[in-house]
């Protein structure tokens, strides 16, 4: 999971334009209103007055809809910072319409101006805003703005029960209009759905849109919600399913007023009410690119999903009117790939410490990961006494959106330039390697506790372990030279060259076939060995056919990537895994995941498989049904399991070779690996599965304090994009007493779908238009264009990393996110650094560009060292901020697998600019911070190996592993220890 094209890729970042931040009408500690005097410039401070900027001015919301008598609030924010008081003034075509506020009034303080728009007569007007300044060619001018404003009953639109219109949706027939009353409602669907042929094609299908003639919001009467507009179905019939998934979401279009909104709701507040088959009562879920535009003379509202039902749009009459105290800890960690894994799991583990954890791809939900990977990396093998047919590596059973299926001999590589590496199947085999040495085998861990990240099976004394004295002296390999494990050679470590050697000859000497361990009988697996007679054997991999995109991972004889987690069925007994030989599977006893009652859907009384799908109301779906424990990849309470231990097989217990861990034991088992990582898991923590975590236990207020943005590629090798869908469902999963959510969540298939971007150019992302206040406080960015042409897919659309822009939008979206989260933090425009105005800094930050940083951390309770790389902001290093005493919030960022933190340096490129750009002003300038960059790889101590590349962060249940959460810890102390970190404050802010 690497991002080594991370690195080339921000080069990009200096050739864009300096965009910033908006910031958010929810701060509410503002400085003292502007006066006719300008203020005075702090030492350090810059504004110049004599080469000012030109003016621009943005209004947010951009335009507003209000009903007589109602209110919209508004803030005008110009840009740059005013270095001498300045007013605006503000005219409406039509006063009885909507009033034109009073004159505003700017100074360097002051870059933004509240104001109300009131609802007068039903009509149309604008409300144009007029200042002084300079235009684009720097000459001076009166500079305007408009905002467009719609007064109208607020009365949402209705439609006549039971109206419906059908049509067959296919090739010739993309879009289906609804009737009458509903002649604004439609059912969208991209033209190359129907002509592709894999996976993600949809075939032509009866297709309907119905008025429901029913209100949703009545079956929610604790949430108090109102409704924006009518209940709509949207319909379909064989061949598709409304019991099912798609996997590929379409887009619905259904009317609402957006004058019926509470004068305080915002975007975010917005809540989609869904029933159908699945679900009989209508709850809230989360859907993907929601968006209000005017259609006619009316308003609808898009959005995208994977479900076909009933759907209403609602907001609750007090949304964006409470006001809460929050607690600030000034502190942030976004992560790439393995680092996104880390993000999510120090941030979750330790939540109480930050404001935002950003897992940017990575494995940051291992509840759905750890079952992908046991039934799809190691899967696709026929079960013994079996016959089945040949499937297809994409065409397995899933029905998850946007993801892709793959089997054992099949592993999913599409080529492209967004993928951060190659990943062959030798690297495959090397994560998966890392993960084990982590927290322990998943897939049937050793009881032996240094070897927990090796099958049950194998011994440290087995010439598949460690090298005889005779082959060692043959070889050229130390004696007793430990060949399970092996670092990577670490490119600036002084043992590299010795490193190559041992890591070359411990896998030639492991793959040997005279080295190999073999159980001849009594290994039982109730999938592939169910009475013991065959024998079981270590084996290697990492050979490869080119199989066919995006399967180009295909598997081929000969590899030489020992396999440590795994062993195989050697069905002809020749002492080497060949093609179609199973890999045995046995991370945890065999269970029905049916749920707590214990009944799996087709014994629950009155199942359908299509109109009662789930009687019980317990189906876990990440969107509709997050709580539910039916299909949750989980054994729960109640639900029936068989104790027949590990191997699956009963009576074993004192048959089987290497033991049959839990037969008998009256209670579920995993193995210590799946234990331990489920321990780790931020599924787990939201769910609150997990509670013994230090931050303490992710109660609902915790919840509330903390925010979290996910991203992943819908073309990513991991299936990132799903795995983000599933952790961001357990947030949404997480009601109030009314029953609605506790935070919002929303799903974004693109940057150009957050608010505030031009939907229709997704390549002119620019954060500085971002809508805070219409942002889910926990968003999810889906990147890439499920249709990608081949052209788009070469360039990297949607992959691991994703395009060079892609990528860069991920990175500033996640910055700015972070920023959005420090409203006190530091955002004025400072001098450049010269001879005489810098201070001195730490000593790691001497003989280094000013700004930069880089030590060798040793830990001072866990003994471990490893480099930190740190950037600090524009003007941390002046004289004068330093006698001002000037501190800084801290985001922390986590590198990917194989990577370095000095790796990541050249991100400091771009926020630079932001931070210290003159053409913005002190409300739109993204926050000065310190970014921390945090060690992941794996180093050698004393002479042994941490793991082989990646730590992924977390504590190695191995006594030997390294224990990267206690030093990340004890990092986060060193540098609150010697840099001026801003400390926790608590902020009031709307909801």
């Amino acid at each position: 999971m690497k991002s080594s094209l991370i690195r080339t890729r921000l080069s990009l970042a200096g050739a864009l334009l300096p965009f910033v931040l908006v910031a958010s009408c929810k701060d509410t500690e503002l400085p003292a209103p502007p006066t006719e005097t300008a203020p005075v410039l702090l030492p350090g401070e810059v504004c110049d007055k004599d080469n000012p900027q030109p003016l621009r001015l943005t209004f947010d919301p951009p335009s507003v809809v209000v009903a007589p008598g109602e209110s919209r609030p508004v803030r005008l924010t110009i840009e740059p910072d005013a270095c001498e008081p300045n007013s605006a003034t503000f005219v409406s075509a039509y006063p009885q319409i909507a009033a034109a506020p009073e004159t505003a009034k700017f100074d360097l303080r002051h870059a933004t101006y509240d104001f109300k728009v009131v609802g007068g007569e039903i009509g149309r007007t604008t409300i144009t805003v007029a200042m002084e300044g300079v235009d684009d060619d720097y000459k001076p001018k009166v500079i305007t703005g408009d905002l467009p404003i719609h007064v109208r009953d607020r009365a949402a639109p209705t439609c006549a029960a039971g109206e419906t219109k059908e049509q067959t949706m296919g090739p010739a027939s993309e879009t289906l209009i609804g009737p009458g009353s509903l002649a604004t409602s439609s059912l969208a669907i991209p033209p190359p759905a129907f002509t592709r042929t894999d996976e993600y094609m949809l075939p032509s299908f009866p297709a309907s849109i119905t008025c429901a003639g029913e209100d949703l919001t009545a079956e929610l009467p604790a949430a108090a919600l109102r409704k924006l507009g009518p209940a709509v179905t949207f319909g379909a019939k064989a061949p598709l399913s409304m019991a099912k998934s798609l996997r590929r979401e379409v887009e619905l279009t259904v009317p609402v007023n957006p004058a019926a909104f509470p004068s305080g709701a915002r975007l975010r507040h917005l809540q989609i009410l869904y029933k159908g088959p699945r679900i009989k009562k209508a709850r809230p879920i989360p859907v993907a690119n929601a968006r209000v535009e005017a259609l006619g003379d009316g308003y609808v509202l898009k959005f995208q999903t994977p479900w076909f039902g009933t759907y209403q749009a609602a907001v609750v009459e007090t949304a964006g009117l409470a006001m809460r105290s929050r607690r600030i800890t000034n502190r942030a960690v976004i992560g790439f790939s393995m680092g996104g894994g880390g993000a999510a799991v120090f941030g979750m583990r330790h939540h109480d410490k930050f404001d935002a954890i950003a897992p940017l791809g990575g494995p940051s939900d291992w509840t759905w990961l750890l079952w992908y990977l046991e039934n799809n990396a190691l899967g696709g093998f026929c079960p013994a006494g079996q016959t089945c047919p040949k499937v297809a590596p994409n065409r397995h059973p899933m029905e998850e959106t946007y993801a892709h299926t793959m089997d054992f001999e099949n592993w999913f590589y599409q080529p492209g330039g967004g993928n951060g590496g190659n990943f062959p199947r030798s690297e495959y085999v090397q994560i998966f390697e890392d993960l084990a040495l982590a927290m322990g085998n998943p897939n049937g861990s050793s009881t032996t506790p240094d070897l927990l990240h090796m099958a049950l099976g194998p011994k440290r004394s087995d010439p598949w372990m460690t090298v005889t004295d005779a082959e060692a002296d043959a070889r050229g390999l130390p004696r007793g030279t430990d060949c399970s494990l092996t670092v990577e050679p670490i490119g600036d470590d002084p043992d590299e060259a010795r490193q190559k050697e041992i890591d070359q000859k411990c896998k030639a000497y492991r793959c040997d076939p005279k080295h190999a361990w073999k159980a001849p009988a009594n290994y039982f697996d109730d999938e592939y060995n169910p009475d013991g007679t065959l024998p079981v054997i270590s084996f290697c991999d990492g050979a490869q056919l080119e199989g066919a995109s995006p399967y180009r991972n295909q598997w081929a004889p000969g590899g030489n990537k020992p396999v440590n987690l795994a062993l195989a069925v050697d069905l002809n007994d020749n002492g080497i895994r060949d093609e179609g030989e199973p890999v045995i599977r046995s991370g945890h006893e065999s269970f029905d995941d049916c749920g707590a009652d214990g009944l799996c859907n087709p014994q629950e009384p009155g199942y359908d498989p299509e109109t009662n799908p789930d009687p019980n109301q317990d189906d876990y779906d990440y969107q509709l049904n997050p709580t539910g424990l039916e299909g949750n990849h989980r054994h729960d309470p109640g639900e029936p399991f068989r104790d027949y231990g590990l191997d699956g097989v009963p009576n074993t217990a004192t048959r089987h070779v290497a033991g049959d861990p839990g037969e008998g034991d009256g209670q579920y088992t995993e193995s210590v690996g799946l234990a331990n990582f489920y321990k780790n898991d931020a599924h787990s923590m939201l769910s609150r599965r997990v509670t013994d975590i230090p931050g303490g236990p992710v109660t609902d207020d915790a919840l509330r304090r903390i925010d979290v943005l996910s991203d992943g590629g819908v073309r990513d090798l991991f299936n990132f994009a799903t795995v983000a869908n599933h952790l961001t469902g357990q947030i949404h999963g997480r009601l109030g007493p009314t029953g609605l959510p506790l935070r919002s969540v929303s799903y974004y298939n693109g940057f150009n779908f957050i608010p505030g971007q031009p939907v229709d150019r997704p390549r002119d992302f620019n954060p500085s238009l971002i809508r805070w206040a219409d942002v889910a406080s926990n968003p999810s960015v889906r990147y890439g264009d499920i249709d990608a042409t081949e052209s788009m897919i070469k360039d990297g659309d949607g992959q691991h990393v994703g395009t060079a822009l892609q990528l860069l939008h991920r990175l500033m979206t996640a910055f700015f996110y972070a920023g959005q989260r420090w409203p006190n933090a530091d955002r004025r425009l400072v001098e450049d650094y010269n001879d005489d105005n810098v201070a001195q800094l730490p000593a790691e930050c001497s003989g280094l560009k000013i700004g930069t940083c880089e030590k060798m951390f040793t830990g001072p309770r866990t003994g471990r060292t490893g480099p930190i790389a740190i950037s600090l902001p524009p003007g941390y290093a002046l004289k004068s901020m330093v006698e001002q005493n000037v501190r800084y919030p801290v985001l922390y960022i986590l590198h990917g697998y194989g990577q370095d933190p000095r790796d990541l340096k050249a991100v400091a490129i771009f926020t630079d600019n932001f931070m210290n750009v003159a053409q913005r002003s002190y409300a739109t300038r993204l926050p000065k911070f310190i970014i921390v960059y945090v060690d992941g790889r794996c180093r050698v101590r004393d002479g042994k190996p941490e793991c082989i590349r990646g730590t992924f962060y977390m504590d190695s249940a191995r006594p030997d592993g390294p224990q990267l959460d206690a030093w990340f810890d004890e990092v986060t102390d060193y540098v609150d220890q010697n840099y001026r970190t801003m400390p926790a404050s608590d902020v009031d802010m709307l909801d």
